[in-house]
């Protein structure tokens, strides 16, 4: 078996790369899927008629979808293509309809005899199966294939569309092949053969708690009432009321079904609404509904529960809700099943719409265990998954299956266990929520009203805000309390260097140390009425709240506490943990003073600190000034924005315009221009953004002055330039087929560390080499002492603006000037100087009193985007 995922850019891109696959169906069957985000629907059609002429035999099987997921990668507003073919095993596919003539939904019985027999024989291992979001019976559906074929494994789901064209043009996902498209459809593919092996595994996350309840009425996908009670009701009493007002907390609170309690089912919250609004009387896949409710007031209006599927009354649920431990545990559960599956010659994956809107960072995290791997799949309204013996349909879940005929193992990435902490961010509203509703309870003196929502916030925070292993509050619990309980003062313990520790000390004695080192801070913490975190393994939270206790006494508590984990005896391995004690937390600036406070002990070389966590705020001005310069950086590159300004460098001794020093400057959608202080440290710290407009600049300095034979250009690199092989490449090639290289001199700027002269001095010996010259930037600053200038070997010297700007002012600027005067007499080197910033008359004499050979500034020439004699 043969997987290859490719993104779609161009249908003659495409023909490309299939040429280049060389693919053939005498070989073995083919099946192409391809999931778009992009497409239309006759544009998804000509699509899958176009591959199915240039691969003829092939089995196209496509699909709608809000995002794709390919090599591990989550990828919004694009269409994916995976190519799979088989080298013994049989692939056959079918597009089935899900309602007949007449606008009946088929029976799930019905669509699944249909499918199943148009698919699947004896050695079957793996359906692929699509459906559109207006059967409503995929949940009865994928029952009825597990009654049908037991130990088919199956996986899929419902398909959705891309937020711009759902807005644009209409709601509904479809599924298609070369024949054509349906948005009343099942789409499904198998795979089949005698050495074929499959293995399926999901992720959801959930937690289920509480006891269980029973759906005594419902009327299709709208449940009516619960253990006999208003379904509505029963929900709000479970969840509380702030629901009404915010709809979208229904996803943090699932149900699960009794039978799977692993997966999720979302309920739907509306406010005033009547069930013939949702239900058009007139259909005839709601005709069954009306005449078993013929006692109904349908045209009421009022809080109504609904899912994404029929339901039927007699089907018993529990409570539940999603939060990161679960989430951890269950994909790590479905990593191992994959990593030690033999045959994972090819790995599909799909992931739910609500899993990407709530758990944004989940589903990347998710991803990044299969980001080296062939792994491709979409994002979908819901799934198709196989668990527990069994295929079913979920909500908010994530679902893996590997398929191979031969032995294979993908590249899987273990790493992305260790890298959990963004997954905490995706609790923030759902902790935020339980603080609301606890301190409502605060406020509220009817004790018994809210008696099963106290329960399930408890049953909650059980899970939630305690350690696993050490029944101890964690790091959610810790900023639950800063909100709640008025904590503020928190001093962060942490042992560093486990690892060598670990090279060293068995594990036994590790871990003996590890738990008398929390029992002696559980101890102490208690002991003074202080609360006690785990945050990570050796990070450990010692808080109180300042009403209760001093900074001062705060703080000499804790250094009591480091002394007594300082004292070492020979049962337990030495310790020096790292105490950082901060004031004034707040749930928002806590990590954030946290980490600065671990910079400032490094720098200091210190292992107790006591700091103001305010002081670490965020500067809001500085990131919405960021964010604009990435704007205004990625509109001048994609719109032709990134502008050469020229500025004359003048000869003190010819009286003359010498050459220009090219200065980049950038301009928005609104003709503003951006001066490069404003937007070049951006531009720096984004790595790609600066390469590509550097690259810009050069290239258009390049073309400005390629057939000039009298004017001279300097033009701008930074060390990171020097160090970008395309970037030096390309300057090669121009410098070696121009015809006045020697009008051309490069300015070294100087306000970046150079980390290897060998490879700088290589640089300028090979422009020397080509014929063109060297400057090197702001002398008298950083790097450019003395020495250097001369292992250099440049051509101009440039004193730094700052020295130049106040020679007149400053005795010390003024000499430095007759120092780099006097130093050229004296080198015999054949350098000439430039000052910078020249303003005034004033500065041009004192330059022209120490011979200086070039000035440049304001007094002579301001930058232009024409060149001024």
């Amino acid at each position: 078996m043969f997987t290859w995922n490719l993104q779609y850019i161009s249908k003659k891109r495409l023909a490309d790369t299939f040429r280049q696959l060389m693919l053939n169906p005498l070989k073995g069957d083919i099946l192409i899927r391809i999931h778009t985000a992009i497409h239309l629907e006759e544009e998804a059609v000509d699509l899958a008629k176009f591959i199915a002429n240039l691969v003829p035999g092939a089995h196209i099987f496509g699909t709608s979808t809000s995002a794709v997921i390919s090599w591990g990668k989550l990828l919004q507003n694009q269409c994916v293509i995976s190519v799979t073919q088989m080298s013994a095993g049989r692939i056959k596919t079918v597009l089935l309809p899900t309602f007949d003539d007449s606008g009946l939904p088929v029976s799930p019985a019905l669509l699944c005899e249909q499918m199943l027999d148009a698919v699947t024989d004896s050695d079957t291992k793996l359906v692929l199966s699509f459906l559109t979001e207006p059967y409503l019976d995929v949940n009865s559906f994928a029952a009825q294939c597990s009654d049908r074929m037991p130990g088919l494994k199956m996986i899929g789901g419902v398909t959705n569309l891309s937020e711009f064209i759902r807005n644009k043009y209409h709601n509904i996902g479809f599924v298609f092949n070369e024949t054509g498209w349906t948005d009343k459809g099942l789409l499904a593919a198998s795979f089949s053969g005698e050495e074929l092996e499959c293995c399926a595994s999901c992720a959801t996350g959930a937690q289920a708690i509480g006891g269980l309840s029973e759906i005594t009425d419902a009327f299709g996908s709208c449940i009516l009432s619960i253990d006999g009670e208003d379904a509505a009701e029963h929900f709000l009493r479970g969840i509380g009321d702030k629901v009404v007002q915010r709809p979208e907390l229904a996803t943090l609170f699932p149900y699960v079904y009794a039978e799977s309690q692993e997966i999720p089912v979302v309920f739907r919250y509306s406010d005033r609404t009547s069930i013939r609004e949702q239900f058009d009387e007139n259909a005839p896949c709601n005709a069954a509904f009306y005449a078993a409710h013929p006692d109904l007031d349908c045209s009421e209006k009022r809080a109504r529960i609904r899912l994404d599927h029929n339901v039927s009354k007699g089907r018993q649920i529990r409570r539940a809700f999603i939060y990161d431990q679960k989430i951890i545990s269950d994909n790590r559960d479905m990593y191992r099943h994959m990593e030690n599956f033999e045959k994972a010659e090819t790995l599909f994956g799909y992931s739910c719409m609500l899993r990407a809107q709530y758990y944004a960072n989940c589903v990347k995290w998710e991803l990044s265990a299969y980001e080296n791997t062939n792994i491709c799949g979409c994002i979908t309204s819901g799934q198709i998954v196989h668990i527990n013996g069994r295929n079913c349909y979920a909500n908010c879940t994530f679902t893996v299956s590997a398929v191979g005929e031969a032995e294979a193992v993908q590249a899987f990435n273990p790493y992305a266990f260790s890298y959990t902490d963004a997954l905490a961010d995706d609790n923030r509203e759902l902790l935020e929520y339980l603080c609301e509703i606890e301190m409502d309870f605060s406020k509220s003196d009817d004790s018994d009203a809210a008696a099963e929502l106290r329960t399930f916030v408890h049953d909650c925070e059980l899970k939630l805000l305690y350690s696993e292993s050490d029944d101890i509050p964690n790091a959610a619990a810790l900023r639950m309390d800063i909100r709640t309980k008025g904590i503020d003062r928190v001093c962060m313990i942490n042992v560093f260097d486990i690892s060598s520790m670990e090279t060293v000390f068995p594990t036994e004695m590790i871990d003996l140390t590890y738990k008398n080192y929390l029992l002696n801070c559980m101890r102490f913490a208690r002991k003074k009425g202080y609360s006690i975190y785990i945050i990570h393994q050796w990070h450990i939270a010692v808080a109180a709240p300042s009403y209760i206790v001093s900074l001062a006494e705060f703080a000499g508590e804790m250094e009591k506490l480091q002394r007594q984990l300082f004292e070492a005896t020979e049962e337990y391995i030495a310790l020096v943990p790292m105490f950082c004690v901060l004031d004034d937390c707040s749930p928002d600036n806590l990590m954030q003073a946290y980490y600065a406070g671990r910079v400032e002990m490094m720098q200091k070389n210190v292992q107790f600190l006591v700091r103001n966590a305010y002081v670490d705020r965020v500067d809001e001005d500085s990131i919405r000034e960021r964010f604009l310069m990435v704007n205004v950086i990625n509109y001048a590159i994609t719109h032709d924005k990134v502008i050469p300004y020229y500025q004359g460098i003048y000869d003190n001794r010819r009286s003359t315009i010498h050459h220009y020093e090219s200065l980049i400057r950038l301009e928005d959608e609104k003709g503003n221009i951006y001066y490069p202080g404003r937007f070049l440290p951006v531009a720096r710290s984004y790595g790609l953004l600066y390469d590509s407009i550097s690259r810009i600049m050069v290239e258009k300095v390049f073309n400005r002055f390629r057939n000039e034979e009298n004017r001279s250009v300097s033009i701008n690199l930074s060390i990171r330039d020097i160090k970008n092989p395309e970037m030096t490449d390309f300057i090669h090639e121009f410098l070696s087929t121009v015809s006045h290289p020697e009008n051309f001199v490069f300015e070294i700027l100087e306000n970046e560390d150079i980390d290897d002269y060998d490879e700088l001095i290589r640089f300028v010996d090979k422009i020397h080499d080509l014929g063109a010259q060297i400057s090197i930037d702001d002398f008298g600053s950083g790097f450019s002492n003395l020495q250097h200038i001369a292992s250099i070997n440049c051509d101009f010297l440039k004193i730094d603006g700052s020295i130049v700007r106040n020679c007149c002012s400053d005795e010390q600027s003024a000499n430095l000037i007759a120092l780099i005067s006097a130093w050229k007499r004296l080198s015999n080197q054949n350098i000439r100087i430039i000052a910078e910033f020249v303003e005034n008359k004033a500065i041009q004499d004192v330059l022209l009193d120490h011979s200086i050979d070039f000035s440049q500034g304001y007094y002579f020439s301001k930058p232009s985007p024409e060149i001024r004699d």
